[in-house]
């Protein structure tokens, strides 16, 4: 029969697959059982394949695995980069350790690794620290630079006046170097707290690196050095990945031209889809081959230059870019960095000579060389696509916000993607951001500043709230040449007296309360851009009964996008609310945890969790208190997860 023969072929397949992966799994086993640390070996999927007794001891296995650790996360990053930093908390302790890469022919697996003891953990957490701040301390002298130059131009007074054109570029530089300092900041924040580091995130390639050359112009023109960028790249692709990493690499490289490159440095942006898929990951993710290529006229780069660049890209180092090969040599900061943004990035990086023709000249070349070229590529997955909204609303008519221009600012991922869709849905064209920042750069820029004619933000944001993210927008932004003027609605999970005051103070036409219905949402988006501000609506009440989750909305996310896309939208949000427990129950209360609860808060709300959303909203309370008492509340927590992730399953049943 036809159906047979691709079962027939694909039993040899697996059998072949079996027996190349037989000896390195052997291999494996024999070291892993004289190492005292705890080791486990596992799939992308979290099934355990093998495991030490020290492990085993932990408790270590799928479930806590994929509980735990966000573990398809750390795959991926190890995937990419080699090897990522992990942590496991057990009771009272808490293990460093690293997830490694370990091809197993053309299968794959991944190493979990924890530290031997509690000395071992705080001194690799220490050093972690510490290489966090070398990195950052570097990624901040860029910025400060173009400050300190923008400054100079605009109040030179022995020069020829600035042209209207170049204050304005200046004051776009200053208006991005305090941004550039603000994403610095957020990644200390990140990656010193117990979750470890930050998580990749969407990011438009085009828009970042001409924000990083625009970053420069100060610098260059105070060198009388010339920028020139070419981009040839979709300028609306947006990549997912570690976007701190992408801007670590590309800030080294311009910024290292400018200072050296001579008269004119030119960047030329490419990128690409592969053909193939991320091997053997969940989906079929689009990927795109990226390449920065930078020449300057800097005369060239030295030969001992030229070898202590190689020397650092090619050896393995530590996360301070320390060579852990032996070698008392450490590199300068500058390297350090591009190596360790190469290295995350899992890229590659090549120099060459730049001849006269402005073409990277062949090795052993007796023309004369006029710069440099320097090339880095790497490879990183298109962000995943929305589910596409329905043609018309159901029972027909026109859709209330068809065509409508709306910029989102909201920094819980899944809340993000939900209400996107929800605005979609409706007919909207929707550019969604995660914070403050993001918005105001955005909406310093032409094209989206005559574009977009409203923004619904979150009020309760990292790094910039958004009451006063609607003051920055309600009184102008001079510094960063601000020039959008338009209606700013609120979206909050706790709309009280006193925050709504707050933010009608701050310019805010309205404030709309999670959980929201998307009609509700719709509907009142609607009358803000017709001109007759909705009066703020109560959250929906949800349904009695036993069930932990609402019935209403979550048939209305099935009958949007069906049941397996409607369970995606609820895991996620409930592994948000998972995490979030888990930061509590192991950090303690910190400075974001107040932010952190409200964002999984709104996400539960949003997607009908309403026992998780219930158990959250008590927490935020008593969070706010001077001696909380959260472990009831944690238990509580702990059952509303368990009833909920269950009920998910059963939906559909």
């Amino acid at each position: 029969m036809p159906t047979a023969l691709p079962e027939a072929q694909a039993a040899p397949n697996r059998q072949r697959q079996a027996e190349a992966a037989r000896p390195i799994l052997q291999a494996l086993a024999r070291v892993m059982v004289t190492d005292r640390r705890a080791v486990t070996l596992a799939s992308a999927r979290g099934e355990i394949l093998l495991a030490n007794l020290s492990s085993q001891r932990l408790g270590i296995d799928r479930e806590s695995l994929l509980q735990h650790l966000d573990w398809q996360a750390l795959c991926n990053t190890a995937r990419r980069s080699g090897s990522a930093a992990a942590r496991w908390q057990r009771e009272t302790h808490s293990f460093e350790g690293e997830v490694v890469h370990v091809p197993l022919g053309s299968a794959e697996g991944f190493l979990l690794r924890l530290a031997e003891s509690d000395q071992e953990s705080t001194w690799l957490r220490n050093r972690a620290r510490a290489a966090t701040l070398m990195r950052v301390a570097h990624d901040l002298r860029t910025p400060i630079q173009s400050l300190l130059a923008s400054a100079e131009a605009l109040t030179r007074r022995d020069g020829p006046g600035l042209t209207e054109e170049t204050a304005h570029r200046m004051r776009r530089a200053a208006g991005l170097a305090l941004d550039q300092v603000s994403n610095v900041l957020s990644v200390i924040r990140g990656e010193q707290s117990l979750r470890g580091g930050q998580p990749d995130e969407d990011f438009r390639l085009a828009d970042e690196v001409t924000a990083l050359v625009a970053l420069v112009e100060p610098i260059a023109a105070a060198r009388a050095t010339e920028v020139v960028l070419t981009l040839e790249t979709p300028p609306d692709l947006t990549l997912h990945g570690p976007l701190r990493f992408v801007r670590a690499l590309c800030q080294n490289l311009i910024d290292n031209s400018v200072n050296h490159g001579g008269g004119r440095v030119e960047l030329r942006l490419t990128a690409k889809p592969l053909s193939a898929a991320l091997p053997l990951s969940d989906g079929a993710a689009e990927l795109w081959r990226v390449q920065m290529e930078l020449s300057d006229e800097g005369g060239g780069l030295p030969a001992e230059h030229r070898a202590r660049l190689a020397e650092v890209l090619a050896r393995p180092g530590d996360a301070e870019g320390r060579d852990i090969t032996g070698s008392d040599q450490r590199p300068s900061a500058g390297l350090s960095v591009l190596a360790h943004a190469l290295r995350q990035l899992g890229g590659e990086m090549t120099v060459a000579d730049r001849g006269a023709d402005c073409q990277a000249l062949p090795a052993q070349s007796e023309e004369r060389v006029i710069g440099t070229v320097f090339t880095a590529t790497f490879t990183l997955p298109r962000a995943p696509a929305l589910p596409q909204p329905a043609a018309e609303p159901q029972g027909g008519g026109a859709l209330p916000l068809a065509a409508r221009q709306i910029l989102l600012v909201e920094d819980s991922p899944s809340s993000r993607d939900w209400i996107t869709h929800m605005l979609r849905h409706a007919g909207a064209e929707v550019t969604s951001v995660g914070s403050g920042p993001e918005a105001l750069a955005l909406l310093a820029r032409v094209e989206y500043a005559t574009r977009i004619e409203l923004v619904l933000t979150d009020v309760t944001l990292p790094r910039m709230t958004g009451i006063e993210l609607a003051e920055r927008l309600s009184r102008g932004d001079p510094a960063a040449s601000l020039v959008w003027r338009g209606p700013v609605v609120g979206l909050t999970a706790h709309a009280d007296d006193r925050i709504r005051a707050a933010c009608l103070r701050a310019g805010m036409v309205t404030v709309l309360e999670k959980p929201i219905q998307a009609e509700d949402l719709a509907s009142g988006l609607n009358a803000v851009l017709s001109g007759s501000a909705p009066a703020p609506r109560a959250a929906a009440a949800g349904q009695g009964g036993d069930s932990p989750i609402d019935a209403e909305v979550s048939q209305s996310l099935i009958s949007q996008i069906g049941v397996e896309k409607a369970r995606d939208f609820m895991l996620r949000a409930l592994r948000e609310a998972r995490q979030v427990q888990t930061e509590l129950l192991r950090d303690g209360i910190g400075p974001d945890t107040g932010r952190r609860l409200h964002a999984a808060t709104g996400a539960c709300g949003l997607t009908g969790l309403r026992a998780i959303e219930r158990v959250l909203r008590l927490t935020e309370a008593e969070v706010a208190v001077t001696n909380p008492c959260l472990e009831p509340l944690c238990d509580q927590l702990d059952d509303a997860l368990s009833r909920t992730e269950q009920a998910i399953g059963e939906l559909g049943a």
